[in-house]
């Protein structure tokens, strides 16, 4: 295990990350966004797509693909910052706090409430043996902002 030093001088232990994560949850997820479905590739390699922890690796979370969303990089990046959020039944959240004037950045919006997408069902992912996190500092409690409904069409 690696250290990193403190502001103090003193010395925390990092957990390494567990080789296989990334590529067992795009797996999973058939190399696509779970969020929008973005499956952008350059030939046969996938280009834009990560893995995100749901409850953040440094807060303990397990590289295990039930703890794991593929994301493409835009989505990751508002996924990590608090911009999109999961609640506890599957569904995304956009933060209130977010506003986009291009038609572009107003998209985002277009993801409040809809399901995200589930992992293909394997051996490495029971679906019923996901975890919520609830209760405990991650995604699903990182955002403080009511709920908006989704817009009618």
């Amino acid at each position: 295990m690696g250290y990193a030093p403190t502001e103090r001088g003193t010395e925390k232990r990092r957990r390494r990350r567990r080789p296989g994560f990334a590529e067992e949850v795009l797996h999973a997820y058939a190399y696509a966004c779970a969020f929008c479905g973005f499956d952008g590739a350059l030939g046969r390699n996938p280009v834009g797509l990560e893995a995100a922890h749901v409850r953040w690796h440094s807060q303990d979370g397990p590289d295990d693909v039930n703890n794991g969303l593929a994301l493409c990089s835009l989505h990751h990046t508002l996924f990590d910052l608090g911009v999109l959020g999961l609640l506890p039944d599957g569904r995304i959240q956009v933060s209130r706090q977010y506003v986009a004037r291009s038609t572009a950045g107003r998209a985002v919006d277009t993801l409040h409430g809809q399901p995200v997408a589930t992992p293909r069902p394997g051996p490495a992912t029971p679906r019923s043996s996901r975890r919520t996190f609830s209760g405990t500092r991650s995604r699903y409690s990182r955002m403080p902002v009511p709920q908006r409904e989704p817009e009618q069409c």
